[in-house]
């Protein structure tokens, strides 16, 4: 077994048994994954930390259930799950000038965008489109792992990305 795995194994097994310092480790390792993932979703450092925190809670609710080996695709449930839950509930702006600059374009379609303009039209997406569309498009996840994630088939996820494209084509007229 690989050390790195053994490790979270050991972390994870001190923190069923009620071992905080362990818990908190497991927070320490998996908050920069988690945290790029649910930013790149909700575009607001406040919104990200929010989610990030409930995330984290309700890995700890479930510690118990998490089974041995790496707990990381499960806590990526949790917290794509939880940004769609928070993006149905309240429709953010989205700022900007938090966008990291080394990803300035992006290319859709053969048409390159600037990444400002492909989160903004996202953001006048129904909240489940947006995320399928961020998810698939922006951030390359395969059909097969959205539709695990967010417990709808493939044929959905192809069409909201299909009517996400099409809409994108006309506000961008290409």
């Amino acid at each position: 077994m690989d050390g790195e795995v053994q490790k979270i194994n050991d972390l994870l097994k001190k923190s069923r048994e009620g071992d905080e310092k362990s818990f908190e480790e497991l927070v320490r390792i998996f908050t920069p994954p988690l945290f790029r993932l649910i930013y790149q979703i909700t575009l607001n450092y406040a919104d990200t930390e929010e989610i990030l925190q409930e995330t984290f809670y309700r890995f700890f609710l479930a510690i118990k259930r998490v089974k041995e080996g790496d707990p990381f695709p499960f806590l990526r449930q949790i917290a794509i799950r939880r940004s769609y839950t928070f993006l149905k509930k309240r429709r953010t702006e989205i700022s900007f000038e938090e966008i990291p600059e080394e990803t300035v374009e992006l290319s859709i379609e053969g048409k390159s965008l600037e990444i400002k303009e492909i989160y903004q039209f996202a953001n006048s997406l129904p909240p489940k489109r947006r995320l399928v569309f961020i998810l698939r498009e922006i951030l390359g996840f395969d059909d097969s792992e959205i539709s695990k994630q967010l417990k709808i088939s493939e044929t959905t996820i192809r069409r909201h990305s299909q009517i996400a494209k099409e809409e994108m084509k006309k506000k961008f007229k290409f």
